[in-house]
């Protein structure tokens, strides 16, 4: 019997740069990220998150659009909203789910959740594409002088949604849309996250080719804990991810 031989797919994941918010989370002294990770998980683990790319382009070449999983030789793998929950630790139970965007969402609503005057939030929400939000600019110059002040809880949501907007919902390079900003007020990611993964490759996987523009670093620490840590698998360090 001939063995049949697996298409290749152009993928590509997008790639947002985050060193400037990696450099500002570098000015704040371990006390503060710890409480910053009590109101929001395990963001900065996956915003220092490196991610090798060819391992996920690899991992997306066996996806199995019927079936919804990732179909090897002799097992399955596929995401679940336990495990994504577990990974980003922040608890679903009892929060809001993200319904779609609101481009006319209350300026006291996101004044009042980012600890901001309504006047601010109306003088640096802008317009790129179809959508409004902020400049990755604005929030960091923000963080920054939060920071210096010692302003915590206005300082920690400006970087929160920084990280929603430029890591875990990658769409305009340097810019948050009002979806990361929707989803941010809910504090529920967690179904979005996994929604994202499934249908960025789904939809991809029926052109064959594209950019997955899920969050990465995300779907990168979820494959590498099903990866050996010790024998031969580590030790071959030549061997390459295909």
């Amino acid at each position: 019997m001939e063995s049949s031989k697996r298409n290749i797919y152009s993928f590509k994941f997008k790639d947002p740069d985050p060193r400037s918010l990696r450099d500002l989370i570098s000015q704040m002294l371990p006390v503060y990220r710890i409480n910053f990770g009590k109101n929001y998980g395990n963001l900065l683990s996956i915003l220092n998150q490196r991610v090798d790319h060819t391992a996920l382009v690899t991992l997306a070449q066996f996806y199995d659009l019927p079936l919804r999983s990732f179909t090897f030789q002799d097992f399955q793998l596929a995401p679940t909203l336990e495990e994504f929950e577990r990974l980003v630790r922040i608890p679903m139970k009892n929060k809001p789910l993200f319904e779609g965007i609101n481009e006319f969402l209350p300026l006291e609503i996101i004044a009042s959740t980012l600890h901001m005057d309504e006047k601010e939030v109306e003088a640096n929400l802008e317009t790129k594409g179809n959508t409004k939000g902020f400049y990755l600019s604005f929030l960091l110059e923000r963080a920054h002088t939060l920071l210096k002040a010692e302003s915590w809880d206005a300082c920690y949501s400006a970087i929160a949604l920084a990280i929603y907007g430029i890591v875990l919902f990658p769409n305009m390079d340097g810019f948050i849309d009002m979806a990361a900003i929707c989803i941010f007020l809910t504090g529920n990611p967690i179904t979005t996250l996994l929604a994202d993964v499934y249908y960025y490759i789904s939809h991809r996987y029926t052109k064959k080719k594209g950019m997955i523009a899920c969050c990465t670093p995300l779907l990168y620490q979820w494959f590498l804990e099903y990866l050996p840590k010790t024998g031969v698998w580590v030790e071959q360090t030549d061997v390459s991810w295909p």
